[in-house]
């Protein structure tokens, strides 16, 4: 089952429906149009006491990783964060001579992605954060049928202490970053122009019809010089487009671990002893303020590293 909490949002729940979702819980309240941790919390756990699931996840995002703990404190949970793989198993346990299924096992990376880790929960709802763009969303089936259930929840007047005066919303890129099917990343190598032709190549291949998008690596985030909604890495997004071109990035195991999914990885770095050439289907050695504008007039001419224009 799926909970979907806000203003008007009935009509979205045929939509989860048809991405797989048996049924779809939901929660209209005008209060509640904009996040809020506390009334959201409240709403988790009750729900969750009500019905007993033997499993909760949630999106390791700003808020999924906010309200996870709180929920997991309030149900007498562990919480496993950041997840890369969820699977349903059994464990024995020797000692007590008992079986324990249907368990979660939650695998994470470790020590700097050197390790993985599988983390069992004995206490349900076991309760675990996937990390944004790690698991491909299901196909839609459009018309699949399912149920579609309203739950009114206690809402405590001291749950919404914290007033949303104003929402701006910029262009962050977040959903952008996890459909296209080609990205351009910068890495500490290409802030000389504050990633001025990554983002041009990436115009320049969205002019061509491609489904194109620009991001970094920590360092750039790390810099000021663009938002953390374009990081790719451990710390960052988790992304596997068709096509990945690095550029200027090292190749350290943290940035790896965001776009290891990619189908074709491009690699331009001017050092040749650089890690990420061992990760890169196609290395090209040199400086890119010298090969990113022959790209770019490549593109422009109608080139798009084989993959096709959107009609």
């Amino acid at each position: 089952m799926t909970l979907i909490i806000g203003k008007k949002v009935e009509s979205l729940t045929q939509t989860l429906i048809e991405h797989g979702s048996d049924e779809v819980i939901f929660v209209e309240n005008d209060r509640l149009e904009e996040y809020l941790v506390l009334p959201f919390t409240s709403i988790f756990t009750q729900l969750i006491k009500e019905r007993n699931p033997e499993i909760a996840l949630f999106a390791a995002t700003t808020s999924g990783r906010e309200l996870a703990p709180r929920i997991g404190m309030r149900t007498s949970s562990g919480v496993t964060a950041d997840c890369t793989g969820l699977e349903i198993g059994e464990y024995i346990s020797k000692k007590e001579q008992v079986i324990y299924t249907p368990i979660l096992e939650s695998r994470r990376p470790t020590y700097g992605e050197s390790k993985l880790a599988t983390i069992l929960g004995f206490v349900c709802p076991q309760v675990s954060t996937a990390r944004a763009g790690t698991f491909e969303v299901p196909e839609r089936v459009v018309g699949r049928k399912g149920i579609t259930t309203p739950f009114k929840p206690n809402l405590d007047e001291k749950d919404f202490v914290v007033e949303v005066i104003k929402t701006v919303r910029g262009e962050g890129g977040l959903q952008n970053l996890f459909d296209a099917d080609l990205i351009v990343s910068g890495g500490r190598g290409t802030t000389t122009d504050s990633l001025g032709l990554i983002k041009q190549l990436a115009e320049a291949l969205k002019s061509q019809g491609i489904n194109a998008e620009w991001a970094c690596s920590r360092p750039v985030v790390d810099e000021g010089i663009t938002e953390y909604a374009r990081q790719v890495g451990q710390t960052g997004k988790t992304v596997r487009p068709k096509i990945y071109i690095a550029v200027g990035i090292s190749g350290a195991i943290q940035h790896i671990a965001g776009m290891k999914e990619s189908g074709t990885v491009i690699a331009i770095n001017q050092n040749p002893k650089a890690s990420i050439f061992n990760n890169a289907d196609f290395g090209i050695i040199g400086n890119y303020q010298d090969i990113l504008p022959e790209l770019i007039e490549r593109v422009k001419s109608g080139y798009t590293f084989g993959l096709e224009a959107k009609k």
